[in-house]
């Protein structure tokens, strides 16, 4: 690895081969599962109704800006470093990244699936796949599992079974559905104490909602203003839990937003802040629990969230809680740092005090997830 600043990588993505499905899924399940298509310009990833990630953006790291584009052949445009352990491992040393903790990039669509028995044969033969891959470097990787919410008995036996693959952690729908109470209501607390019990952080990712008219690729086109308003998306089940009582029940239960950028969290907590103590008073409406403190209380003590390009929190790290941040490359993403990650940080945190600095790019992570 090169000389530099101790970096590990809070958000990275592997890309998973597009014959993983079609070789671990139960039998009854492969002419649905992802499978590669090819097309006289471009190949293209397929499964049921979900629009899946286009060839070009799965690796799209290793091209310029000019080159970035959705098309693309299997072979040429998504590297081996996405779905070998080992060949990643010399890319990231060559960006001066110690270590990644590790989200899908396919899997990340499935949370739109409608067939619960199919989404958990996606989900549990990923999860199987990932512990693997982080196995083979486990000081260097650390993997965050899949987990469907819309059964909580199955939800906690597969943290629990996870936990034992030793992954690190498990990702949940950002949008729950209309059909599904909120991450505040008791019904997940079965969950909750699994994810406790087992040390288990609680990840939410951009671009995993349920609503598929929000899929980041479902036209032909890039939808720019989508990809930008992520915020909604992250805030939502976030609040529902620091106003509704979750962490008061489960105060070791943290709580880990990715990929969703964090000055946005400054004036969050200061009008929730406003709203616990204002309206003290008034009932709330669609909880079963009301928090026992104000919001900024539990985002101190239970929450860790992902920055990238974000200079706001360079320059106000102290308002958001300096503990609480950790770097992400994305790599190997479009948007991602690579390969000039050292560079890029040591741009972004200039000036900011080594203590701090450390504890962004590095300590809270190394420490959250064991690395």
């Amino acid at each position: 690895m090169t000389d530099g600043w101790r970096i590990i990588s809070s958000d990275s993505h592997v890309v998973e081969h597009c014959d993983l499905w079609q070789e671990r899924v139960a039998k009854q399940y492969k002419d649905r599962a992802p499978r590669l298509v090819r097309e006289a310009d471009t190949d293209r990833l397929v499964c049921e109704e979900i629009a899946m990630p286009p060839i070009g953006f799965m690796a799209g790291a290793y091209r310029s800006n000019k080159d970035v584009k959705r098309e693309g052949r299997w072979e040429t445009d998504v590297p081996s470093a996405g779905y070998d352990p080992d060949a990643r491992l010399k890319e990231i040393d060559k960006d001066g990244v110690y270590g990644e903790v590790l989200y899908p990039t396919l899997g990340l669509i499935f949370f739109t699936l409608d067939d619960l028995d199919f989404k958990w044969a996606l989900f549990r033969a990923y999860n199987d796949w990932i512990a693997e891959f982080c196995a083979a470097h486990p000081n260097r990787y650390k993997g965050i599992a899949l987990i469907a919410h819309d059964d909580v008995e199955l939800a906690t036996q597969e943290i629990r079974r996870v936990h034992k693959l030793g992954l690190s952690g498990f990702m949940l729908a950002t949008v729950q559905g209309e059909a599904y109470q909120p991450y505040s209501s008791k019904i997940y607390y079965p969950m909750w104490q699994a994810a406790v019990e087992c040390n288990m952080p609680a990840h939410f990712h951009s671009a995993t909602s349920r609503d598929k008219r929000n899929s980041f690729n479902n036209a032909k086109g890039r939808d720019p203003i989508w990809s930008l308003l992520r915020n909604d998306r992250i805030q939502r089940p976030l609040l529902g839990m620091l106003m509704g009582g979750t962490f008061d029940a489960f105060p070791d239960l943290i709580f880990v937003s990715a990929e969703n950028e964090v000055s946005w969290a400054p004036l969050m907590l200061e009008s929730a802040d406003f709203e616990f103590h204002r309206h003290r008073g008034i009932e709330y409406q669609g909880f079963d629990a009301r928090s026992d403190h104000p919001p900024s209380y539990y985002w101190e003590r239970n929450v860790k969230a992902a920055f990238m390009r974000d200079h706001v929190v360079a320059r106000f790290h102290d308002m958001i809680g300096t503990e609480t941040l950790m770097f992400q490359t994305d790599f190997p993403h479009s948007v991602s740092t690579f390969p000039n990650t050292q560079a890029f940080v040591q741009k972004l945190l200039a000036g900011v005090d080594p203590v701090a600095r450390d504890k962004m790019l590095y300590q809270n992570a190394a420490t959250l997830y064991g690395f």
